[in-house]
């Protein structure tokens, strides 16, 4: 495991002095923003309806949670070299007690965003764990940790404390995708066109799911797996355009998709996710935004769009659910949105590698009034409302130049990488 940060001064003593240096004059110089400037937002679905989903940050290279050095800083402690930890191709995402795990298949790493301790570590740079093309991972509640490595063919094992334990050799299995549930690991086959199930433990195959074919149950190109609370498995198969649901055992249970671009079409599907209540998310590269079907396959809402604006996305390919760490986001949040769970999708391209939106409904006694209270951007979008249990319902419409609604100043066009 390797850690990127910026290099300390040598002299403890000229590190006490300078920060005391600082904290002096930081105290005599710095402005304080006001307390009610309003700050932008992002929701989906677009008003008037209530918002369920807010955006709120990206992450793109390791000094946006570790901010560089103000020109304060140089003065009192001279100009240093930095290293820098850029996001090139992520794909899949998974966050754990704080810590953003992001695939990197442009740098053959594995990134982890502490966003606690504002560090950034990567796996896969040591003789032991090599990687070449890591694709997905997937965290057991015990805090291991699964990377599908599918340029070496190989499942890499991280203990609690991001170690590397070993690495499951897979003969004649190209890994795309992991998930984890209980002491079984899913892994998606590209290459046998089929789910095979490992012993977690010890990486021995236990079954396998599906197989090449064009017929129900069968797959053309699988790319994605997810399993639910109950064991159920969940598989995206890009070429066909569609989602199939199978038990624990491998009995297909139900499938949906269809290769469109109109409402609950799909045109170049990624992964996918399933939450709490069985919403199954899919990100689609070509569309450009997540959707959100029910358990029949039903569409329910989407968020996300291409373009510049707040939370839009560029060629989205990875998804993860995640319960808690809200607080870690906490300045993001609009006042009055109550945030339950956080989602993250990866992009290919464009500023926002890592975007972290939060799914959630309106405060106890706040109305859409209370968000809307600050002058700001209207977009289009989708009609959706909520039933009593607070599922989305209601999508009619998915119209491909949908932006969320943005409140608060008008914000400035993201930087483009370079």
């Amino acid at each position: 495991m390797s850690f990127f940060t910026r290099k300390n001064p040598s002299s403890s003593l000229l590190r006490l002095v300078a920060g005391t240096m600082l904290l002096g004059l930081a105290a005599g110089c710095a402005s304080q923003p006001k307390a009610d400037q309003p700050k932008a937002a992002a929701f989906w679905p677009s008003y008037p309806d209530e918002p369920r989903i807010q955006y709120l940050r990206s992450i793109e290279k390791s000094t946006d949670i570790q901010p560089p050095k103000s020109k304060l800083e140089d003065l009192a402690l001279g100009k240093e070299a930095e290293e820098v930890l850029p996001l090139r191709l992520p794909y899949g995402v998974k966050m754990w007690h704080g810590r953003i795990y992001v695939c990197d298949t442009g740098t053959s790493t594995v990134s982890i965003f502490d966003l606690a301790k504002k560090q950034t570590f990567v796996l896969g740079k040591s003789d032991a764990d090599s990687m070449l093309k890591p694709s997905d991972i997937d965290i057991a509640p015990d805090g291991t940790k699964y990377v599908a490595d599918n340029g070496r063919r190989e499942i890499f094992v991280y203990g609690a404390d991001d170690r590397f334990i070993s690495a499951f050799a897979l003969k004649d299995i190209k890994p795309v995708a992991v998930a984890v549930y209980q002491d079984e690991l899913f892994v998606c086959d590209s290459l046998g066109k089929r789910v095979v199930v490992l012993n977690r433990r010890d990486g021995k195959l236990l079954r396998t799911i599906g197989g090449p074919g064009p017929k129900k149950g069968q797959f053309v190109l699988p790319i994605s797996v997810a399993v639910d609370a109950e064991g159920n498995i969940y598989v995206m198969d890009v070429l066909k355009c569609l989602l199939q649901k199978f038990d624990h055992d491998g009995k297909l249970l139900m499938s949906f998709g269809q290769l469109a671009d109109n409402v609950g079409g799909m045109v170049r599907p990624k992964q996918i996710a399933v939450d709490k209540q069985g919403i199954i998310y899919v990100v689609d590269s070509a569309i450009q935004n997540v959707q959100l079907f029910d358990q029949s396959g039903r569409l329910l809402t989407f968020f996300g769009a291409p373009g510049n604006h707040l939370g839009a996305m560029n060629t989205p390919v990875g998804i993860s659910i995640h319960q808690g760490d809200i607080d870690l986001f906490k300045e993001w949040i609009h006042p009055a949105f109550e945030p339950e769970y956080l989602i993250l999708v990866t992009n290919q391209a464009g500023p926002s590698k890592v975007a972290v939106y939060a799914m959630g409904k309106l405060k106890a006694g706040k109305t859409v009034a209370d968000i809307r209270a600050a002058e700001g951007i209207v977009g289009a979008g989708i009609s959706a409302g909520t039933d009593s249990g607070n599922k989305l319902l209601g999508a009619q419409t998915l119209p491909s130049d949908d932006k969320p609604r943005v409140f608060g100043p008008t914000p400035a066009p993201p930087a483009t990488s370079k």
